[in-house]
């Protein structure tokens, strides 16, 4: 498929990572030389330019994770894509899930989970800050992925969730152990909730939370990804490390979860 005006080009070279949208007349400027937009339309994802400084860049067809980190508008703290993969593959989300999310932040997690739910699914997502919901609607909107989410302005810890028989709920606020009473109500017997966290007193909370409503199969991960440098005169570990950025809690809701056990 040509590239055409209006699309998501990856370009990569040596030293040269980054997205741009393509735009008659814009000019890519990297460390390597410049290259003019109006010569890539047309060309296929794969192809081969050199900048004016003589230098080869390839085009590439970027990922939803390439486009989200480098032209995703934020206004909170993101998930990253080690844990969002996480959260996919320990919810068992894929085409048709309908998934809850509280604290959607800016969008960014809410747009990989409506990537796997299509084309049958859903994804509803709540936070109470409007200038967030603001923020993920046009970073949805970018990716062509509104269709799939529904986007509100509320507190799921006093409101709770207008959906019911959820397949999985995706906890990512401040305070989650007080969301869990409602998030189980939105889940069907047997759902998954996924609560992240970045702090172990955080983790404390939300396990006893997680006992007193009955769920089971409780399990918790800390993801961690190492780069490493592959210059063929330097495989090495990357110097610098993305370790730490959150606790994942997985929990599942039984035909007995509801109100607290104590």
């Amino acid at each position: 498929m040509p590239i055409r005006e209006g699309d998501f080009v990856l370009v990569v070279g040596d030293g040269v990572r980054l997205v741009i949208k393509v735009s008659r007349g814009f000019r890519i400027s990297t460390i390597r030389g410049v290259v003019n937009a109006d010569e890539i339309i047309g060309l296929e994802y794969g192809s081969v330019v050199r900048t004016n400084l003589g230098h080869e860049l390839v085009l590439l067809r970027p990922t939803i994770t390439d486009i989200l980190l480098e032209r995703g508008e934020r206004v909170t703290q993101v998930i990253y894509p080690k844990d969002a993969a996480q959260i996919i593959i320990s919810a068992g989300i894929g085409p048709g899930s309908r998934v809850g999310e509280a604290g959607v932040g800016s969008g960014f997690m809410t747009a990989i989970l409506a990537y796997y739910v299509r084309p049958g699914g859903k994804v509803y997502g709540y936070d109470k800050r409007e200038d967030a919901v603001r923020t993920a609607r046009k970073n949805l909107e970018m990716l062509g992925l509104l269709d799939w989410v529904e986007l509100r302005v509320g507190d799921v810890v006093s409101d709770g969730f207008l959906e019911r028989d959820l397949d999985a709920v995706i906890l990512d606020m401040g305070d989650p152990w007080n969301a869990i009473p409602k998030a189980t109500e939105a889940l069907r017997p047997d759902g998954v909730l996924v609560v992240y966290v970045p702090t172990v007193n955080q983790v404390i909370k939300v396990l006893g939370s997680l006992r007193d409503y009955g769920y089971v199969d409780v399990r918790m991960v800390d993801v961690m990804v190492r780069e490493w440098k592959t210059e063929p005169n330097e495989v090495r570990p990357q110097t610098w490390v993305n370790a730490h950025t959150g606790y994942l809690i997985i929990g599942r809701r039984s035909i007995r979860s509801g109100k607290p056990t104590k």
